[in-house]
């Protein structure tokens, strides 16, 4: 499956590249590829649910370009100042803040670009979705009340959770879904789209207990600013959402998709339990959970 996400996404991207020195701008931009989660989650329920169309294909590089996008936009010096992404320099590092600035509108502007070959039957519902999920009401409010602090409770750190980065795992679900012949509902959908996101983000907020921390990042992580049990708490809780409503339904290929995630970031916590018990405690409960 990866192989295929990845070498459609590579398709897909080269009909935005302009015959100009830039296009390597862009190409480091998205290159090489993540975890691919959110494309696989688009891929994973159209199996479900029948069969991975064109227009699955198509949402899937939509997704994953915009998404590339916010994390170029994220790490410039005026959001989250990061010099690093995905273990090399960061696309204003490498290049430069205009570059980096106008690379990331390209590739927003060309993720709705790909939407416009989906089918036309799907497509108003479609545009209604992302514009929801990644818009002002979703992923950049998110980033808003980020970039602003608004994060002095936990039920405030996981509503930016939910927005940054729910909302877009939301989208690739219930996208997937809309695109799809056989349908499940709409509310169970989202409601796993919330609560993996917010597992999504916790789990990454924990990992990054094992790195060296600097100062702004001790104030900001919530298993060191709340305390541990809650923390904790919250992310079992959202585990179990999310495999109760995988359990209802006969969603083998997602399921497989979520435990395998689920499973690699188990993996890299117990291989950095060490350090990250420095900061909580209770480790054994992680192993437990997921």
């Amino acid at each position: 499956m990866l192989e295929e996400i990845e070498s459609n996404l590579r398709k897909h991207l080269n009909q935005a590249f302009p015959d100009h020195h830039f296009r390597k701008v862009l190409e480091y931009a998205v290159f090489p590829a993540g975890k691919l989660f959110r494309p696989q989650l688009v891929y994973s329920l159209a199996l479900d649910l029948g069969e991975i169309t064109e227009s699955h294909r198509l949402l899937a590089s939509s997704i994953e370009i915009h998404h590339a996008y916010t994390l170029v936009h994220d790490d410039l010096p005026a959001m989250d100042d990061d010099d690093t992404r995905r273990g090399k320099a960061s696309t204003h590092k490498k290049f430069s803040e205009w570059e980096a600035i106008l690379a990331g509108d390209a590739l927003l502007n060309f993720s709705f670009e790909l939407l416009a070959q989906i089918d036309p039957k799907h497509l108003s519902e479609i545009l209604k979705l992302y514009g929801s999920t990644t818009g002002s009401k979703g992923l950049i409010l998110g980033q808003v009340k980020d970039l602003e602090n608004s994060h002095s409770k936990l039920n405030e750190v996981l509503e930016i959770h939910t927005l940054k980065t729910s909302c877009l795992i939301q989208l690739a679900l219930q996208g997937s879904n809309i695109l799809s012949s056989s349908k499940l509902d709409k509310d169970k959908i989202m409601s796993i789209g919330e609560s993996l996101g917010v597992v999504f983000q916790l789990l990454d907020d924990l990992s990054e207990l094992a790195e060296d921390l600097g100062s702004h990042e001790k104030q900001i992580n919530p298993f060191i600013k709340y305390k541990e049990y809650v923390v904790l708490n919250e992310l079992t809780k959202n585990i179990t959402t999310v495999h109760e409503i995988l359990c209802c339904d006969n969603l083998i290929n997602l399921k497989k998709v979520i435990d395998n995630y689920l499973h690699k970031m188990k993996d890299k916590i117990f291989s950095d339990k060490d350090k990250i018990s420095e900061y909580v405690s209770d480790i054994e409960v992680i192993f437990t959970i997921l």
